[in-house]
C-alpha cells in the first residue's frame, strides 16, 4: 500500500481538521480548516514508511519550525499525532488522536 495519491480528512479529538493529499512520495500538501490554525495551508517534504501493512508512520518539518509525526492506520481509519511548535512561552507540544476519512 502507498500514501501516493491519497487525500485524508483529519479529524482530531481537540477539534482540529486538516486536509492532507498525499501527491508524491515524499510530500504532502496541506490545509487546516479548523482550529488555531484554520486556513494555513503548506507543501511540506515528508519521511514516511509502512511499518505494518496499512499502517504508516509519517513525520515532517514545516518552515515555521513546527513538527508533525504521525502514525496513519488506512485500516481502522485512525491517527495518533505528536505536534511541536514555538509559542511566545516557549517550545510546546501536543498529543492529538482522530479519525480519518479518504477524499475523492
Amino acid at each position: 500500500m502507498s500514501l501516493v495519491g491519497k487525500k485524508l480528512f483529519f479529524d482530531y479529538e481537540s477539534g482540529l481538521q486538516v486536509i492532507g493529499d498525499y501527491t508524491r512520495p515524499a510530500e504532502v500538501w496541506w490545509e487546516a480548516i479548523t482550529g488555531p490554525a484554520k486556513g494555513s495551508r503548506g507543501t511540506e517534504s515528508v519521511n514516511a514508511a509502512e511499518i505494518a501493512p496499512g499502517i504508516f508512520f509519517v513525520n515532517w518539518v514545516e518552515k515555521s519550525g513546527t513538527t508533525v509525526s504521525q502514525v496513519l492506520d488506512l485500516n481502522k481509519f485512525l491517527v495518533i499525532a505528536f505536534v511541536t511548535f514555538d509559542t511566545p512561552q516557549g517550545r510546546q507540544s501536543m498529543f492529538d488522536r482522530g479519525t480519518l476519512t479518504e477524499q475523492p
